[in-house]
């Protein structure tokens, strides 16, 4: 491995950390904002939704653009967008220029942060790309952890409106260097390969296997396409769980010290779960990644429904992590292994929609849940179904995958 393999995914690490900077501290805004402007926290929080919502409908609008302007124009330019996105938050003062400001957001940020991040992963490396793509989810939830513990404290000090200038400053210092000095594409512009091209194996032409790929227009024939879409679009369900786990220890009367150590553990657990997913995957077959993956769900689902003891839960945490890390590690390379890198950001530009969608989704879900039953319990034992539903979605793409079919390779 050269030094510019590692330059390339410390580049594809700094758009990540920047995605879970900004994601993980919009949180912290919540209460002093509606408390100064007096908004309700329900009318205030669609600001959020709303850039999420738009980067989910952009998204298939980016792999389009991508080929045509290239990575560092998109990056840079979409870098100082993002960051003059929070620079308007900051002297917002109506919900419609917040409203505004989220739509302005969700144009450029999931775009040039976790699409052309796992874009880099896909182009740079063949052999231990599990391994990168969990180092890739585990310096974001690094990052996030560590933006999580600064904000409190900066925005008791200096304000909210400071608070969205230090996110755009620290937005724009991971993106516009970045395009600048560390973004490169693909490989094979500076007379490189992708790390393990030449172990990939070989084919009755002599051609590598990591060059048999499936076009967008035949992939969205396929019925391997939609199965796995569902599938990514059921595991993002876990992932609106987590909004809704501090609220499900509160309810357990446990004192907000436990609270507060239940929900690192978990967090901690998520950096561990990301970069032993992804270095499991790479020694094991990927099916079976997939089914300790959602073993690992819903065993915390059931324990999560059924117990109230503290320890237990302790433990509990580190299983969940599993649970909810691996889909996040695993999609983008069961993507590339059903249908293959050579029209890959087109593909994830439509199957890369299907997270966001299922959190967006799935948080009011959950939360409808205890308004109408008073409990998450029966919200986790649906979650157990979903588990095995989109496991079996995964499975089935990677089995019926058009790289999997003899008549289809050789046709390539």
């Amino acid at each position: 491995m050269t030094l510019r393999h590692y330059l390339s995914f410390l580049s594809a690490a700094f758009l990540i950390m920047a995605m879970y900077i900004a994601g993980n501290a919009v949180g912290f805004f919540v209460e002093p904002i509606t408390a100064e402007l007096g908004f309700t926290r329900s009318a205030f929080s669609l600001y959020i939704s709303l850039s999420t919502l738009t980067g989910v409908f952009v998204l298939p609008l980016f792999g389009q653009f991508l080929p045509k302007f290239g990575a560092k124009r998109l990056l840079a330019g979409g870098g100082i967008w993002v960051s003059l996105g929070f620079v308007w938050l900051a002297f917002a003062t109506r919900l419609w220029q917040f409203y505004l400001g989220g739509i302005f957001l969700g144009l450029f940020m999931m775009p040039i942060t976790m699409f052309l991040a796992i874009l880099l992963v896909n182009n740079w490396f063949t052999a231990k790309k599990g391994l990168m793509m969990g180092l890739l989810n585990a310096s974001g939830g690094l990052a996030g952890a560590i933006v999580s513990m600064i904000m409190p404290t900066f925005l008791d000090n200096f304000g909210w409106r400071m608070g969205y200038f230090l996110i755009a400053g620290l937005f724009a210092l991971l993106t516009v260097p970045n395009s600048l000095f560390l973004l490169v594409e693909n490989p094979g512009t500076v007379g490189l390969t992708a790390y393990g091209e030449e172990l990939s194996v070989q084919t009755e032409n002599n051609e590598p296997i990591h060059d048999l790929s499936i076009s967008y227009e035949d992939a969205k024939k396929m019925k391997p396409f939609y199965v796995l879409f569902t599938g990514i679009f059921l595991s993002a369900f876990g992932g609106g769980m987590m909004q809704h786990l501090p609220a499900h220890f509160s309810g357990m009367n446990f004192t907000s010290a436990q609270v507060g150590t239940l929900f690192s553990l978990v967090m901690a657990g998520m950096i561990i779960a990301n970069i032993s997913v992804g270095a499991i995957n790479d020694k094991i077959d990927s099916t079976i990644t997939i089914t300790v993956v959602v073993v690992c769900m819903v065993i915390a689902l059931f324990f999560l429904a059924t117990t109230r003891s503290f320890m237990t839960l302790s433990i509990v945490m580190f299983i969940l992590a599993f649970g909810l890390g691996g889909p996040a590690v695993l999609t983008p390379l069961v993507v590339s292994e059903v249908f293959g890198i050579g029209d890959y950001p087109r593909i994830w530009s439509i199957l890369g929609m299907a997270p966001s969608i299922g959190m967006s989704i799935s948080g009011p879900l959950w939360g409808a849940v205890y308004d109408v039953t008073g409990s998450y319990a029966i919200g986790m034992y649906a979650m157990m179904g979903l588990a095995i539903i989109y496991g079996i979605c995964y499975l089935f793409a990677l089995k019926k995958g058009p790289l999997k079919q003899p008549l289809n390779v050789t046709g390539i």
